[in-house]
């Protein structure tokens, strides 16, 4: 062989940390590579080994190893794309999304609840943003607020919303606090679209109705003036709630579990087209 030739190394066949306990195989590996994921062994954007690798590094088939690699996609921690494998996506509103999907249908919550809910979240995003926003943060706060007006269409006015609604928490620096938040206002959003007809001149004249309290809510902020933020937050919430009732069969929807229900899969199936 030339001396010069140099050659790869071979690829070191992958294996688990640890083997694996007793039990359900396809459970325990679901459990042993969540794990991994969530110390950071598998990187959010990384990808997974092959099917082939988790088979031979677990001694298991290629079916057990599909089927744990399943319910790592339901819980939102990895995502399978055709012909590629299997990536660490690690959403975190996915992650919250599915178990409160679950526990708010089981438990019977309605909409009521999830406003009532929202906006004691928000009124304490408010808080803390206007306590510790950087110019730079009330920037784009207000760059989120002027953009609402140049919607083109109804879904392009959802997301400029959403958005909008995003900033403020997320000035917050608490993580917890934005994916709840975040989740919860996607709903409320989602409602109002549905009950406002669905057209883009319906639904922008509903959303046209919270401009003068999304507007007082980034003066508050503007001004760092924690109270008067969290009551911004307070008074835009008990308005939109307001708004919605006044809708069209929005005062029937407050309790209605079946609507919720819908809503929620809406969301889930709308975040699932937006990732790459």
């Amino acid at each position: 062989m030339n001396a010069n030739t140099s050659t790869s190394p071979a690829r070191a066949p992958w294996a688990p940390a640890q083997p694996l306990e007793r039990g359900n195989t396809a459970q325990k590996i679901l459990e042993d590579l969540r794990r991994s994921i969530l110390e950071g062994q598998f990187v959010r954007g990384g990808k997974l080994p092959t099917e082939r690798e988790l088979a031979a590094g677990y001694g298991v088939s290629g079916a057990t190893v599909r089927e744990a690699v399943r319910g790592l996609v339901a819980s939102g921690l990895v995502e399978v794309r055709h012909g590629s494998g299997a990536y660490v996506t690690g959403d975190a509103l996915g992650l919250v999304a599915e178990p409160l999907r679950s526990m708010m249908q089981m438990e019977r919550i309605g909409v009521a609840e999830v406003m009532g809910v929202l906006k004691a979240l928000n009124m304490y995003a408010a808080e803390i943003a206007a306590t510790q926003a950087s110019p730079g943060d009330i920037e784009s706060l207000r760059k989120a607020l002027e953009a609402l007006g140049e919607a083109t269409d109804a879904d392009d006015l959802s997301a400029r919303l959403r958005h909008f609604l995003r900033q403020v928490v997320t000035i917050s620096g608490n993580p917890l606090l934005t994916v709840l938040s975040g989740f919860l206002s996607e709903l409320q959003v989602e409602l109002a679209v549905r009950l406002s007809g669905g057209t883009f001149e319906q639904w922008r004249k509903t959303a046209s109705r919270l401009s003068r309290e999304r507007e007082r809510l980034v003066a508050a902020i503007e001004a760092r003036d924690p109270e008067a933020a969290r009551l911004a937050a307070g008074e835009y919430h008990d308005r939109a709630a307001s708004v919605i009732t006044a809708l069209p069969h929005g005062e029937s929807a407050q309790l209605d579990d079946p609507l919720l229900a819908s809503l929620v899969a809406n969301v889930m199936r709308g975040r699932s087209k937006k990732r790459p």
